[in-house]
């Protein structure tokens, strides 16, 4: 938390998260004491960046996982949602506390049926919805992202 706070205090301008990384209730936490306790910063004036998981890219999983990330980051908004991977793994989580689920082994070859334009079209709706600015993909090879550009209505951030 100390790095962090000490990056904001230095003016850096944007913080990487992604729920994967499993520390955004730790950066929630600083970004809370830099906008709402000592107010050395607005929100507008840092760009916040998460990612959506692997486990999480059912149309019915991807707000909710958003609303989480919020929530962990104490913000209202992303300024920028990226789908994390362009594979989709079951999501096997019994409760909040076992949130995020990692690169288990036995997650090879067990993609689901999911597309990532089901996917995206769920995050579109997060912009429709004002919970996120921009939406974007992260490890995405150029040709998915061509195939992706063809069904979206929001920009490829």
């Amino acid at each position: 938390e100390r790095v962090v706070y000490s990056a904001i205090q230095h003016n850096y301008g944007l913080i990487d998260c992604a729920s994967h990384y499993g520390n955004e209730k730790e950066i929630g936490r600083t970004l809370n004491k830099a906008i709402q306790q000592d107010k050395i910063l607005q929100r507008d004036d840092i760009f916040i960046t998460s990612k959506l998981w692997n486990t999480d890219h059912a149309a019915k999983d991807v707000k909710s996982a958003c609303l989480r990330t919020l929530r962990d980051l104490k913000l209202e908004y992303l300024d920028l949602y990226l789908m994390h991977f362009p594979v989709a793994w079951p999501n096997r989580r019994q409760n909040e506390d076992d949130y995020p689920e990692g690169f288990q082994k036995d997650f090879y070859g067990q993609q689901t049926d999911t597309t990532v334009y089901e996917t995206w079209a769920a995050m579109e709706e997060l912009v429709d919805e004002q919970l996120v600015k921009n939406i974007g993909v992260a490890n995405f090879c150029s040709s998915l992202i061509w195939e992706l550009d063809k069904v979206s209505t929001k920009p490829i951030s």
